[in-house]
């Protein structure tokens, strides 16, 4: 009978999950960033489209390729998307969307 560490498991499970979360964060920021106009960016007062598409793009490269989740890298990459989500999205989507009455 083989016993194994539960907190071994447990840290596995915790890992899988970050990772997942960290790639689909990057995969929707980027998609985001990709779909919405290069004239929304500067109108919205944030950095270029380009400027986004290259940070998150190389950050998924990144994370993809030579990275686990809780290195520099990884914290950096999820540090990208987690501003773009929460700050440059939103303000995209209201100039999208225009003035509300």
């Amino acid at each position: 009978m083989s016993l194994t560490n539960p907190l071994e498991s447990l840290s596995g499970l915790v890992l899988t999950v970050v990772s997942l979360a960290q790639l689909a964060g990057l995969l929707f920021s980027l998609g985001h960033a990709l779909r919405v106009r290069s004239d929304a960016f500067t109108a919205a007062g944030k950095q270029s489209k380009v400027f986004w598409g290259a940070l998150l793009g190389v950050s998924l490269i990144l994370r993809l390729t030579i990275s686990s989740p809780l290195d520099l890298f990884g914290v950096i990459a999820s540090i990208a998307a987690i501003v773009y989500i929460v700050d440059v999205r939103p303000a995209l989507n209201e100039i999208l969307r225009g003035p509300r009455w």
